[in-house]
This record gives C-alpha cells, structure tokens and sequence, in this order.
C-alpha cells in the first residue's frame, strides 16, 4: 500500500467525520465561484447598479474567505485532535514525524481539492439559475450564461492556497504534542472547571464597555470598533467564566438536581464547560454577525416601504435659485398634463431658525434648529398631509409638530417657552406628531408652525425655503411598483430634469417619491441577495461546528452510556438527557445573538433615521432559529441513534 493510498483509505474510514466539514467546505467554495461567475460577467459594467453590485459582491468575497480559513482552520485541528490515539500508534510503530506531517498533509489536501472539485461543478450547473435569481432580486436585466474561465481561476487559486497553508500550519500543533499525550487521546481524566472572580469581573466590565461605546452621544466607525472587541471578548468571558457559576447555582439545588435525568446532565455538562464556551462562544459570534447583517437589511428595506407609504406627494421640487423655478415647474406640469394625470401644486415656505434654548433637555444638537412655517401654509397641507385632524390653526400660539426622527419631547409637557437665536421667546401651545412631515425635506428637525404676522416678523431670504410639493390623488392608493403609471413618470421626469441640470438649464433640485423608493429599493435588494447565502454559508458552518463537536466526544459518551446503562439507564433517560444537552449548544447561542442583535442595531439604526427595530431583529432571529431547528433534528437524530446501538 502506498502513502497517497494510505490517506485516501484512512478519509474513507472517517467518512462518517468528514462528511459535514466536506459538506460546509464545497457550499462556501460554490458561493464563492457563483459569486465570481457574477462579478466577471462581460455584461456587468453596462448595467446602472452594476458597480454597486460588483463592489458588493467583492465584499462577500471578502467575506467568505475570512470566515471559510477559520472554519476549515478549526475543523482540521478538531480531526486532529479526535485522532490523537491514532497518530500517537503510528509513531509507536516507527513512523517519523515527516512521514505524519506528510500523511496529515495529503488528507487535507484529498479533502480540500475534493470540496474545490464538488463547489465548483455544483456552481457550474447552478450558475445559469443563480444569474437569473440574482437579476429578479435586484432587478437588472437577464445576464446571459458565459463560460467563466476568470471565476474558475480565482476559485481554484483562492481555495487552493487556503487549504495549503492551513494544512502546513496545523502540522506545527502535531509536533508539539508528546507521543504519551497523543497515546492518551481524549481520556485524559478533566478536572472540574473553576471559574475566576477576576475574569468574571473583567466579562462583566467588557460588556459594560461595549454597551456604553453603542449608547454615546455620536456613533463613530472607532466607537461601534471599541464595542464589537469589547463585546466579543465579554461574549467569551461570559461563556467561560459565568456559566460556572450557573451549574454551579444548579447544583446547590438539590431538589432540581435529583429530579429525573437532572443529575445526570447537569453532572456531564458540568465537565464539559470548558469544550462548550468555545464552541458556544464561535456560533455565538457567527450567528450575531448574520443576524445582524439580516435584520439591518430588513430594517433598510422596511423602513423603506414606510417612507413611501407616509408621503403623500409624489413629487418635490427645491427651488434654490428662483430664475429657474417658472421654467421647471412648467416642464413638470407640461409632464403631468400630457399624461392625463390629476394633481394639486402646493407651494410651502419655510425658515430654518437656531434655538437659543433648546426644547428638549435629552439631545441639545437634535433640536438646535427648527423649521419655521405659517399658520396659513400648514392650513393648506392638511388637507393632503392629515397634519392636525378636525382642527384648523388660528393666529394665536405656537404648535410643535414632529416625527419619529425628530424630538418626540417626551420630557416636556406644552404651554412651555423657547427662545430663538434672535432673543425673540415663543409659547409652544400644543405638540403633534406626523410622519409626512419628513416627505417635506424636514427629516430630523422639528416644524415649528406660528402666526403669519410671527413668520412676516422672523422672516429672512437667506434662510428661506420653497418647496413646490405634487399630490396626486390616484397614486396614492396604489403600492410601490416598478411598472406602475407612477414609475414611469417618475423615471422620464428625473431622466428629463437630469438632462436640464447637464445642460446648465437649472439649478435646483427635483425628487420624486417612487424615484427614492426603487433607488433604496434596488441598493436593500442586493444587500439581501448577498446576505441570503452569507447567511446560509454560516448557518451550515455553525451546524458543522456542533457536528464535530460532539462527534469528537462521541467515543467518550458512548463508554459512559453503555456504563451506566449496566446500572439501569433507559433509553428514554439516556435520549432525554442527551437531547437537552445537544438543545443548550443549538439554542442558547440563538437566544443570546439576538440580544445581542437588539442592543447593536438600535443605535446604528437611530444614526439612520430607522425606528423600527424589534420587528426585524425577531424575523431574522426567528428564520435562523428555524434552520437551526432543522439541523438540530438531523445531527440529534444521527447522534441518538450511536448513542443507542452503545447500551447494553
């Protein structure tokens, strides 16, 4: 028998091992291929988004390598840890530490070219199917299959180095392992975890660090870097250390620890503490990344719909430089006219005014400005905007009006006063709150609606605005489609008005509500198209992670079944009590992500203008709580029916 036969036979031996890690390892090289097969296309830079698209896909890339080297990185050293016995009687037996690196070598070498092989040929009859899903997602048009020669390169080379250099960097663990260790495998007796009051201290402190970093005043990239280190390495802290102390308060209760199967897996988990934070912790921070990637784009895309939802104008047009505004607003009359469309031009005047003292005590820079409008004008919005229900404003007061984005003055009860830049105090007589107000332009600012003769009396040209705003009745029951009468109107105005600008024809500025919405739309659709695999790629890894996991301790659990089933162990006893301990590494990281994806998301989203929070983070949590459900019946299935076939 030769070397290379040896290797191979040895892979068909632990194929039972192999599997998952085979399994993960040729779904992240045929995202990767697929995604290159994207990147490469010849028709990719004819496209609009096509850049966007390209960039993004670039980062998945990115993303996929990180992720794929420390996924394989730690795989190989579980197999090599697993066969510790094993690689100790071959150098009993006289084989020198070459001809182990060597042996080592060639089986992760069968493997990683295998998964390469397998990535690659499924990409290959996939990608036909991939480019079209990828274009209805993201809306482009159909991209024709090509034969992708640059993607097979990359693909090849990537993986290729990848799984060289960590197969010659796990050979330095072997040869820092003494035979007598190798000999001993996993039997080698474990002492019963302490934990340390200093760490747990420290867990504590580094949570704390992280949580304050997320809630300052300003977010910064350096603040959210401060929280992901400082939270990451609390994660860890709270996984080794403070989970002692849990089965230790289990233990103490005597009551629960003798009841039924308690004892039995409380003992065992107990024991394992140490093997479990660090796969607790792994799957932890995988799935804490995907949740939070996911929820984050389900947030965008429906924050999105709402913004298109509460704007009752289809369209705005900024007047900055009034010699062009007659000209404009004829061209998007003419526009509206011809297309036999039924509209109300409403023209809004407002003055973006300091204060002094702000009015609300919580956040001094959100409510340092506010947008100055009369009384009349807001009167004329009502009617389309339900500003004010059943209530028309009179000359006498002030009223706040405001939107989620804005100051909700949850500390301040009207009448109160506010004093201007300009020394003048105004009586805030009543608050409101109103979304549409953001259709406005006004999206974090509060509007501040006075008298006529109050805005005649404030009122100063160079801190004036004029918006001209569009309703259009029959719009605005319909919802948001890409070939809707209101799409393609929207397009030809913003084409026609671009036009204008490129030809020094105009100034000012001009958006539309369907125009922003597809824009958002398209950028949230290729985030999502990205994240569904990145998703996938780490939810199978986790599962792999787990699968290992317990298959390294099968052995080991399967001499202590059969032991204790001489004694009276049932099966039933036995499948419960395994059951809730494969349950603990499967669902506690689920639970603890998705805290963990709440505290994260709801300061970035604050940054942007996003208010909804818990809808998308339980959505996220709960798609992946689902395919961690159906994993979990798979390897308990696999792994009850081993334990099984060890009792007496």
């Amino acid at each position: 028998m030769s070397f290379r036969q040896f290797a191979f036979n040895n892979v068909k031996r632990n194929s039972r091992a192999y599997f998952a890690y085979f399994i993960s390892s040729a779904f992240m090289v045929m995202i990767f291929f697929t995604y290159a097969v994207f990147i490469y296309h010849p028709r990719m830079e004819q496209i609009p988004i096509g850049k966007l698209a390209r960039a993004g896909m670039q980062a998945a890339e990115y993303v996929i390598l990180l992720f794929a080297f420390f996924f394989i990185f730690y795989s190989i050293s579980m197999f090599l840890k697993v066969r510790n016995m094993e690689l100790g009687i071959l150098f009993i037996l006289g084989a020198t530490p070459a001809q182990v690196n060597r042996l080592i070598f060639f089986e992760n070498m069968l493997i990683g070219f295998a998964s390469i092989l397998t990535g690659i040929a499924g990409g290959l009859l996939l990608s036909k199917l991939f480019l079209l899903f990828s274009t209805k997602m993201t809306e482009m048009k159909e991209l024709p299959f090509y034969w992708p020669t640059k993607a097979l390169l990359l693909t090849v080379a990537s993986f290729s180095t990848l799984f060289i250099c960590i197969s010659l960097f796990t050979l330095v663990f072997v040869q820092k392992i003494k035979v007598f260790e190798l000999l001993q495998g996993n039997k080698a007796p474990k002492k019963e975890p302490r934990a340390s009051v200093f760490m747990s201290f420290t867990g504590t402190v580094m949570l704390a660090v992280g949580l304050v970093s997320l809630r300052m005043e300003t977010l910064t990239p350096s603040k959210i870097f401060v929280a992901a280190a400082a939270g990451i390495a609390g994660t860890y802290l709270f996984y080794s250390q403070f989970s002692v102390y849990m089965v230790r308060l289990l233990k103490r209760s005597r009551k629960a620890l003798w009841r039924g199967t308690n004892l039995l897996w409380i003992s065992e988990i107990a024991y394992k503490i140490k093997d479990n934070a660090r796969i607790l912790f792994m799957i932890t921070v995988v799935t804490s990344i995907a949740c939070m990637s996911s929820s984050l784009v389900l947030a965008m895309a429906q924050a999105n719909y709402q913004s298109y939802i509460n704007n009752p104008f289809a369209l705005n047009y900024y007047s900055l430089q009034n010699e062009y505004s007659e000209g404009d607003l004829k061209e998007i009359n003419r526009h509206l006219n011809a297309a036999g469309v039924t509209y109300n031009q409403i023209k809004v005047t407002t003055q973006r005014i300091k204060v002094k003292t702000s009015v609300h005590s919580v956040d001094q820079n959100k409510d340092s400005i506010v947008e100055v409008i009369a009384a009349s004008n807001i009167n004329e919005l009502s009617a389309f905007m339900n500003i004010l229900p059943n209530k028309r404003l009179d000359n006498e007061g002030s009223f706040l009006i405001y939107n989620s984005n804005g100051s909700a003055l949850a500390d301040k009860r009207p009448p109160y006063a506010i004093t201007l830049e300009s020394g003048q105090t105004l009586s805030i007589n009543d608050i409101y709150k109103n979304e549409a107000i953001a259709s406005l332009g006004f999206r974090d600012t509060n509007l501040l609606v006075v008298s006529r003769d109050e805005y005649e009396e404030l009122k100063d040209k160079r801190r004036e605005s004029i918006i001209y705003v569009y309703y259009v009745p029959e719009w605005n029951d319909q919802s948001p489609k890409s070939e809707s009468p209101e799409a393609l109107i929207s397009i030809d105005l913003e084409k026609w008005f671009q036009e204008r600008i490129g030809q020094h024809q105009t100034a000012n500025f001009f958006s539309t509500r369907m125009g922003s919405y597809l824009n958002a739309e398209r950028g949230t659709s290729l985030f999502n198209f990205i994240g569904i695999f990145i998703a996938l790629i780490f939810s199978i890894s986790s599962a792999s992670f787990l699968y290992f996991k317990l298959h390294t301790e099968l052995l080991a659990d399967s001499k202590m079944v059969l032991t204790l089933s001489k004694i009276g162990l049932s099966t039933a006893e036995m499948k419960t009590s395994a059951t809730l301990q494969i349950g603990l590494l499967f669902f506690v990281p689920i639970v603890i992500s998705t805290i963990q994806t709440l505290v994260v998301l709801r300061p970035i989203l604050e940054t942007m203008y996003i208010n909804t929070l818990y809808t998308p983070v339980l959505i996220a949590s709960s798609l992946f709580l689902g395919v961690q459900s159906v994993f979990f019946l798979i390897v308990r299935s696999r792994y009850l029916r081993r334990l099984d076939k060890a009792m007496v």
